[in-house]
């Protein structure tokens, strides 16, 4: 079976992750096996995307910059992914990573 890529567009705000322009931190449901790709583009404010169980980190961008990172998600489970910068994490920036 060829595994699937799944990509998830995120925008970072302060102090959220947003996907669809509205829905807030959202749970992000791939497969085992599946390869990921996580576009993020910062619309306001220094931000990340890190998943720590997958060593998966973006670079971080400013205000109208993207970046990517790409994983497999070789592992079942859920994990919590969240943005690295100061204390974006503590204030609520992050949000479920979920494999099946």
């Amino acid at each position: 079976k060829i595994s699937e890529t799944k990509t998830f567009r995120l925008v970072g705000e302060n102090f959220k992750f947003l996907m669809d322009g509205s829905r807030e931190s959202p749970d992000l449901v791939v497969n085992q096996g599946d390869n990921v790709r996580i576009e993020l583009k910062s619309r306001q404010g220094f931000h990340d995307f890190v998943v720590d169980e997958f060593s998966a980190r973006t670079s971080k961008v400013k205000d109208g910059e993207s970046t990517t990172v790409e994983f497999v998600a070789n592992k079942k489970g859920t994990f919590e992914y969240y943005c690295s910068v100061g204390e974006h994490r503590i204030m609520g920036m992050k949000g479920k990573f979920i494999v099946n």
